[in-house]
Parts: C-alpha cells; structure tokens; sequence
C-alpha cells in the first residue's frame, strides 16, 4: 500500500450521528502519528506516516466494519496494527486510501472509502489502549464530549451537542467527578444512540486492547453491545473471561510485509533521508534480514543512520553481530542430566558399591563446576553468511 493521509489528530465534526462522518480522539490521539505528508520537513524515519502494504487487510477491514462486525487484528509488536487503525480512522473521515497495483487486482478495487453521505457516513472513535479502566472510560467520554454527544447531568438529549460545545472537559470532568459518574455518561450515550439496540454507524477503534482486564468484561461487552468494535491484540490473553470475550470477535492476521514491499520500504528511507554507505548492497541485505518482515524493527534500525546521515562498515558489522550471537543454549540439557545424576546418587544410598557412589558423587560436583564456569560451550554459534 502506498503512501496514505494520516488521520486527522484533534479535527472533530461537532454533529450528531446521523449528520455525516465523525471521528472522535481521546486523550490517547497524542500518539497518533503525525499529521502530514510522508517525507515532509519535520519527519524521521520513526513518524514518517508512508505505508507499504497490508492493503487487503485495511479493505477487508473497511469492508467488515460497513456491515458492523466486530474485529481483531492480531499479529506481532511493531508489525503495522496501530497504522492499518489509523488508516481505517483516515478513511472514516473522508480520506482515499491508494492501494498498490499488486493489491488493486486482488480486492478489485483501487482505493479503500468509506460512505461520507449524510445518512450513511459513520462515526469513529479512537482509544489508544484499553487499559488501566480508568483512562479507558476516560478516553471514550473525551471523545464522546468532543463528538458532542456525551450524556450530561441534567442535559436532555435535543441540548446535548449544544452544552458539549459549550462545556470545556475540564468543566466536564468537574460534572462527572468520577470514574464511575464518566463510566455512566459513557453508557447513557450509547443507549441514547442506539436506542436501545445497537447503532449500525458507530465504530469504536481500541487499540492495545490484549491490555484489558477481566474486571472490564461488563463495561466492553456494553459498548459492544451498541456499537461495532475494532481492536488491535498482539496474542489473546490466557484469562478464561477475556477469552469468550474475544471469541465473538473476528479475527484478521496481520502477518510482516513480503520482501517486496520491506524492500520498498527500505529503498524510500535510504533515498528520502540521504543515508549514505560505503556498502549499500550489504547494509541492505543486513537490515532486511534482521527487520523479517517489521517494518518498526527496519525503522529502528534506519534512525540513527537517517540522523547522521551516514552508516559505516563498523555499523553495518554491528547489525550483523547481533545474529552472530549464541541461541541454542544446552544449559537444560545438562541440568536436568545433572539432576538425574543427583537422584540416582541419592537412590544408590545404602548400596554396598562404594566406588560406584563415590563416582556418581563426583560425576555430580563436576558437572556442576564445568556448566557454571564453562556456560559458553554450551551453546551453539550460528554458520556466519558468505559475504
């Protein structure tokens, strides 16, 4: 997937839901990244907003939330999650996002949009993460007031909009004093616009939402209850209730990008940023190798080089030293052999074939000594690449 629009971090459409296309941010859109245009002035490597790949999935993830499907994206830290939320946010709020040729012919399509007309735009809010409970509820009150239709104390439903944008938060948050006042506005709202169903054009993005806690089982099975949930998870989390509760969601893999596309993207930072090298085809191969697929694993190791504009042989050697480390440690092996050493000299208490105890004993200490002074022989090397 090309280069994208980032999504807007602080424009909010003050107007209800049914008027057209919102997207609300809670205290968590500081970490959004950066409004503008990939490559411009004021980027580095690590907030330059351009994307490669992962296009089908942001298509069938528009496509999954035009019809109020409950979603995961689940894949590895660093893949693209949080970006591909992102996009979804760009293209709620009225941005195109341009696919790849490659992509074009397998979704059909060539750019991934979300309805805008009034009547059938949707309305988005994003959290950063799920947990702890209280920024949660903090994060979607935020974002509901600034959408204007929090639910406040006293205020009927045709003057909501009208006091959200006359009440700052602050003035808000002395209202709702709480977490428990906010949590209840949170709720009165999404039972006022579903109207005690669900509401078809509500979307609620939760980013890091494997950082949830069970005691939060009720609050996230209300807000799934009216409106359809988009969540990023790196792995589903071992409690029992957290489970069922992400059993009901549907899942969408976000696997590394093929070599074409971290290729790609290799080529546009080494360009873009003038990194030099004594050896580009080496460093290219090195990092490559090491990023497998993360295109935040390659921008990290790109910064420091797009920062000084130069990337030595020294550097490049580093890269490759990193692999070169031992990692098969046998170290347990040879634990648990001592530890049967142990239990059969303990076994052999009482036998009359002193020799044979004295040896085990001996066998015993001496293992013991060699593993903890000698550790390093006991793990493999990798075979280092022909250059």
């Amino acid at each position: 997937m090309p280069a994208t629009t980032a999504p807007r971090t602080r424009s909010i459409a003050r107007s209800p839901l049914a008027e057209g296309a919102a997207v609300g941010f809670g205290p968590g859109a500081a970490r959004l990244r950066p409004q503008g245009v990939p490559g411009a002035p004021d980027c580095t490597v690590l907030t330059d907003p351009i994307r490669f790949g992962h296009g089908e999935l942001l298509a069938e993830l528009a496509e999954r939330t035009k019809v109020g499907r409950h979603t995961l994206l689940i894949g590895a830290e660093g893949i693209g999650k949080t970006r591909i939320l992102e996009d979804l946010a760009a293209v709620v709020a009225g941005h195109k996002v341009l696919l790849d040729p490659a992509e074009q012919k397998t979704v059909r399509r060539r750019y991934v949009t979300m309805p805008q007309k009034r009547g059938e735009a949707y309305t988005l809010v994003y959290v950063a993460e799920a947990g702890p409970h209280g920024r949660l509820v903090d994060s979607l009150a935020e974002a509901f007031h600034e959408l204007g239709i929090l639910a406040l104390p006293g205020i009927p439903l045709p003057m909501r909009a009208a006091a959200c944008a006359e009440y700052a938060w602050a003035e808000v948050k002395k209202l709702l004093r709480t977490v428990a006042d906010r949590q209840e506005a949170v709720v009165a709202s999404l039972h006022d616009l579903a109207g005690g169903g669900r509401a078809p054009r509500l979307v609620v993005v939760i980013d890091a939402l494997d950082r949830a806690t069970p005691s939060q089982g009720l609050f996230l099975r209300e807000i799934q209850q009216r409106a359809t949930i988009v969540g990023a998870i790196r792995s589903i989390p071992p409690s029992r209730s957290m489970r069922m509760f992400f059993a009901t969601f549907g899942q969408i893999r976000v696997r590394p990008l093929d070599p074409r596309h971290i290729a790609a993207l290799f080529e546009y930072f080494l360009q873009r940023y003038g990194i030099t090298c004594a050896d580009v085809h080496h460093y290219r191969r090195e990092v490559i190798r090491r990023a497998e697929g993360n295109p935040a694993a390659m921008r990290a190791m790109m910064h420091d080089g797009a920062q000084s504009k130069l990337v030595t042989s020294q550097d490049v050697r580093d890269l490759q030293a990193r692999d070169d480390a031992p990692f098969f440690n046998l170290g347990l092996i040879y634990v648990f052999f001592l530890i049967g050493l142990g239990a059969l000299r303990v076994l052999m208490i009482g036998v009359r074939n002193t020799d044979l105890y004295i040896i085990l004993t001996l066998l015993t200490v001496l293992g013991y000594l060699i593993f903890r002074v000698y550790r390093v022989f006991f793990m493999f090397q990798p075979k280092p690449e022909a250059k």
